[in-house]
């Protein structure tokens, strides 16, 4: 017996310094983001930085909320973030479902998808801001060019989940619904969508966060109706690092939310589908 606890004494010693190394490297930057952000400016810049702020204080959210239109530039992102979701789920879930479908369209639709995700974001946002101007969708207060900007980042991912999903569902079934009266859109609804109900959840999860923390569009296209990421990049350029790491634990709320409706998925099993396929 005290064999054997000595033999797994070394793997549990190796395990226990894996987890606090992991530990450091994830939450550590967040400590020092919320440490800056809730020291007083004039403790941001000191050296050497003390672990923690002598003084808490709420400095850096009230001069931001009291110069910046902060609730403008967050609900510009959230809606920018979801718009450009839903866009790429509307139309990337029918195209992998044709692609998954059809012999013709698999090789082009795929290839399509994977060679928009090699292409750099700043090759695509010069000649995409010369189509936008004359369209009036150039810095839209609503953000819609930058919406159909980050379509070139949300769309490919979710053809290429929503085909690496549903080319495995069993035609029979869609078969079976055609036989009933289905036409090819009822049988996408009603069978091959419920189905990917887990790629659909991941996708979303994926591209919201994807868009949400995109900064190359961002910060060419929506010239002064910006959205969260360029604001930040401004105020780290500048040197104000109190205010820029409280925008970054604005932008982080969103992502925890996302990341705990993720953990209830799993937990509920929702995500099983997908990630046996």
């Amino acid at each position: 017996m005290k064999r054997h606890l000595k033999s797994r004494s070394p793997l549990t010693v190796i395990h226990v310094g894996g987890l606090v190394g992991l530990a450091l490297i994830n939450l550590g930057p967040i400590f020092l983001v919320l440490r800056q952000a809730l020291a007083p400016e004039r403790e941001s810049i000191g050296w050497p930085l003390a672990l923690l702020p002598k003084v808490l204080s709420l400095e850096n959210l009230t001069t931001l909320w009291r110069t910046q239109a902060l609730f403008d530039h967050m609900t510009l992102s959230l809606g920018v973030a979801l718009g450009t979701t839903m866009l790429s789920l509307l139309l990337g879930f029918p195209a992998g479902w044709a692609a998954a479908r059809s012999r013709l369209l698999e090789r082009l639709t795929t290839q399509s998808a994977l060679v928009a995700r090699f292409l750099p974001p700043i090759a695509i946002a010069v000649p995409l801001t010369v189509l936008l101007i004359p369209m009036q969708m150039y810095d839209h207060p609503l953000g819609l060019g930058l919406i159909l900007a980050h379509l070139t980042i949300g769309l490919p991912f979710a053809i290429l989940l929503s085909y690496a999903s549903l080319r495995e569902l069993p035609q029979e079934l869609e078969d079976a619904a055609y036989v009933d009266g289905c036409t090819p859109f009822g049988a996408l609804f009603r069978i091959a969508l419920p189905t990917a109900r887990g790629a659909i959840s991941s996708a979303f999860i994926l591209i919201f966060l994807l868009s949400w923390d995109e900064l190359t569009y961002a910060l060419m296209i929506q010239l002064t109706n910006r959205t969260l990421p360029p604001l930040l990049y401004y105020y780290t350029e500048f040197g104000m690092l109190g205010s820029a790491s409280t925008l970054a634990i604005l932008m982080l709320v969103p992502s925890v939310i996302v990341i705990v409706l993720l953990q209830r998925l799993l937990r509920r099993g929702i995500l099983s589908g997908s990630l046996r396929m």
